[in-house]
């Protein structure tokens, strides 16, 4: 059995698994999920979100056997790791990513964001699709070095949208936000 993995381009947190059996290629993104995968939420409401991520959005990986990502795909990350023993260059492996404690929240500009503890040096990548009746927008932005959150701009009607948030290193959220 072969694991294959779609993850975000770019923030590397993977999105959906599949096991292929036998002697068979996974494939390509395309293949894997054609135009676009969509993601399903349970609004507060009770009512179903679709978010759907572009396949031009995403990209496959042959990972390590790891039973976990079928149940909990978000909170794993494709990222380049350096094997430091052969000097060979920086392959993709598949990680596990800390939790991001903080739900995401609508405030008066859009989308507020915040993970645990500070960026170190390098401003982190955010990823965000939210519902808007039956279609999705895409918000990207960073958190800044030395801050802890940011605010996406998007205006959205008071109510439940199915949000879904990419911090590059953190676990990935999904889920119903209300926006009041």
């Amino acid at each position: 059995m072969t694991l294959s993995v779609v993850y975000a381009l770019d923030t590397g947190h993977v999105v959906g698994a599949v096991a292929v059996t036998g002697d068979a290629e996974p494939g390509t993104v395309g293949v894997l999920v054609g135009p676009a995968l969509p993601l399903r939420v349970v609004l507060e409401d009770g009512e179903t979100a679709v978010l759907s991520l572009r396949d031009r959005q995403l990209a496959a990986h042959a990972a390590d056997e790891e039973p976990g990502v079928f149940a909990d795909p978000l909170v794993f990350g494709v990222e380049q790791v350096e094997n430091t023993n052969s000097g060979v260059t920086a392959k993709p492996a598949l990680l596990r990513l800390p939790p991001l404690s903080t739900p995401p929240e609508f405030n008066a500009i859009g989308l507020h964001v915040t993970v645990p503890q500070a960026v170190g040096t390098q401003a982190t990548k955010v990823l965000a699709l939210v519902s808007l009746g039956a279609e999705t927008r895409a918000l990207t932005g960073a958190i800044e070095p030395g801050e802890t959150s940011v605010t996406l701009p998007v205006a959205v009607d008071d109510g439940p949208h199915g949000v879904l948030v990419l911090v590059a290193g953190w676990a990935g959220r999904l889920e119903s936000v209300n926006k009041q």
